[in-house]
């Protein structure tokens, strides 16, 4: 659970967004939308970047919890869901660019959220090199599939997305959960 401090900030971002292009936020327009003080907004985050960022922590880790998923399928229903529902979030934070985009953090924390599963699932032990392969490709693929919602090229039922989506991800991992 976050605090109400980062919650606020973290709502104040997403209003920015929804009517702001992602460049053109600054930290002083979160602070002062969110109504705290620079110094208590760089002890939560470093960046705008970071905030951003944590949208998509927050919503992973939100679905990743056995009670509201019981694997990756409904993982992927609950993301594409989301997403739909958050097109114009979702498409201004995409068009961040560079070492911190959105994009490689979604890559980067899909892909170390699949392999702390697998190790809970093989006591510490990671990825074959063929399942990192793998992992790797499916995540990169998130990304594109973020991208393509973002500018309605699908136009589907996320059950039927998360279906999809489930077919394609290595069988050796389809079925590692949460223990």
């Amino acid at each position: 659970m976050i605090n109400r401090t980062v919650h606020s900030i973290l709502c104040s971002f997403n209003r920015l967004i929804s009517d702001v292009d992602f460049h053109k936020i600054s930290v002083d327009m979160i602070i002062k939308d969110a109504g705290v003080s620079r110094s208590t907004f760089y002890r939560h985050f470093k960046d705008k970047y970071e905030v951003m960022n944590a949208n998509y922590k927050n919503i992973l880790d939100h679905y990743i919890v056995p009670e509201r998923s019981k694997n990756y399928r409904d993982l992927c229903y609950h993301l594409f869901s989301y997403a739909q529902n958050h097109l114009k979030i979702l498409k201004r934070a995409l068009d961040s660019t560079g070492f911190n985009s959105f994009s490689n953090f979604i890559y980067e924390y899909s892909y170390q959220t699949a392999l702390k599963i697998t190790k809970l699932n093989r006591n510490g032990g990671g990825f074959t090199q063929a399942e990192e392969l793998q992992v790797d490709v499916f995540c990169n693929g998130i990304c594109t599939v973020y991208k393509n919602i973002a500018n309605q090229k699908y136009h589907m039922d996320p059950s039927v997305a998360a279906d999809a989506l489930y077919e394609m991800m290595p069988e050796s991992l389809k079925h590692y959960w949460w223990k």
